[in-house]
C-alpha cells in the first residue's frame, strides 16, 4: 500500500517515467525513510513546521518521516541534529544520512537539513549527481523538493558536512547475519523492484537554486 501510495502521489505530480539504475543496496530501515520522505513531494514548506499539514520545515521533515517510517525519534532543529549525529565523509556518506548546511539565513550556524539518496545515474541533466530530499524555505521552488549538491549550485557552497543517526547498511546486514533475524538487509533485486527513480520524470522533479 504504501509503495501505492507514493507512486499516485508521484505521478500525479510529476507526470511520466525516468529509467535509471542506483549504485547498490541499503538497509531497508535507510529505504523506508527514504520512501516516507519521497511521499512528502510537494509539501509546502512551513517555519517551525512539524507535520505534512499546513505545511513542514527541514528537520520537520527529518523527524516527521523518522517516527512515521521506521519508528525513530530523532527531534531538534537542524544544530540539534547536527550535534547529535555521527559525522561521515563524503566518500562513507550513503542513502539515508543527513546532509547539513549553514548560512542559508542571516546566522552562521546550521540552519538546514537534508536526507541523502544518493547518486542517481540514470539520463539528463542530472545524470551522476548527488542528491538529496529536503523541505526549501526559498529559490525557485519550496516546499518539499530534490536538489543536487554536485557542482557550484547554492547548496554546495552552503554545505558542511554528512552526518549519521541510522546505523550502516553494512553494520545492519552483519548485525542481521549475527543474530540469525530475517534480514532487513535490501538485496540488488528487492532494491531494484523498489527504485524511487524509476518512479518519476527526474528532470521535472528538482530545483536548482
Amino acid at each position: 500500500m504504501k509503495k501505492l501510495i507514493k507512486t499516485v502521489i508521484l505521478f500525479s505530480l510529476y507526470a511520466g517515467l525516468s529509467v535509471s539504475a542506483f549504485a547498490k543496496p541499503i538497509s531497508t530501515q535507510r529505504q523506508d525513510l527514504i520512501d516516507s520522505a519521497l511521499e512528502l513531494m510537494g509539501t509546502p514548506y512551513s517555519w517551525g513546521g512539524k507535520t505534512p499539514s499546513p505545511g513542514i520545515d527541514c528537520s520537520g521533515l527529518v523527524a516527521f518521516t523518522s517516527r512515521k517510517a521506521i519508528k525513530v525519534n530523532f527531534t531538534g532543529n537542524a544544530q540539534t541534529m547536527y550535534n547529535s549525529s555521527t559525522k561521515v565523509s563524503k566518500a562513507e556518506r550513503e542513502p539515508g544520512d543527513l546532509l547539513f548546511f549553514s548560512e542559508t539565513y542571516s546566522t552562521s550556524a546550521i540552519t538546514h537539513v537534508g536526507i541523502y539518496l544518493g547518486k542517481y545515474t540514470g539520463p539528463g541533466k542530472f545524470h551522476n549527481k548527488h542528491l538529496f530530499i529536503h523541505s526549501a524555505s526559498g529559490g525557485n521552488q519550496t516546499g518539499v523538493i530534490v536538489s543536487s549538491i554536485d557542482d557550484k549550485s547554492y547548496w554546495t557552497q552552503h554545505y558542511m558536512g554528512c552526518g549519521r543517526y541510522l546505523p550502516s547498511s553494512a553494520f545492519a546486514s552483519k548485525s542481521v547475519k549475527a543474530k540469525g533475524a530475517k534480514s532487513i538487509q535490501s538485496t540488488d533485486a528487492d532494491f531494484k523492484k523498489d527504485d524511487w527513480w524509476d518512479d518519476v520524470d527526474v528532470d521535472k522533479w528538482f530545483d536548482e537554486k
